[in-house]
């Protein structure tokens, strides 16, 4: 890499892992929000096109159902099978298989048992 092209574009990505590689421990900044893992209703096993349009249908958006409906409501619309798959994932519960080298990881149909 040229300097002139450093100077113009800043840092890149390796001078920012140089620059944290040595920390002991991470560095969260106090103002930043808690992170939150979520599943994509489209990875839920036996939720086809149909009931994810039933889903944003009653509930608005992605993240509603996600995040903030409660299992009975997704249960009068979807059943309580998804309902439930649903609300596992939410609560991080659902079993994944992790993902990497271009692919995504996969959801499978059993529940982590709660800890």
């Amino acid at each position: 890499m040229s300097a002139l092209w450093q100077s113009e574009a800043g840092s890149g990505v390796l001078d920012r892992i140089l620059a944290i590689s040595d920390r002991e421990s991470p560095h969260v900044p106090a103002n930043r929000p808690a992170y939150h893992y979520q599943v994509p209703l489209e990875f839920i096993p036996g939720l086809g096109k149909a009931k994810l349009r039933q889903l944003l249908d009653h509930f608005g958006t992605e993240m509603n159902v996600l995040h903030r409906t409660r299992e009975e409501e997704l249960a009068a619309v979807v059943g309580p099978v998804l309902a439930g798959l649903i609300v596992a994932a939410r609560n991080g519960q659902l079993e994944l298989s992790s993902g990497g080298g271009g692919t995504y990881g996969k959801v499978a149909v059993q529940v982590k048992a709660s800890e």
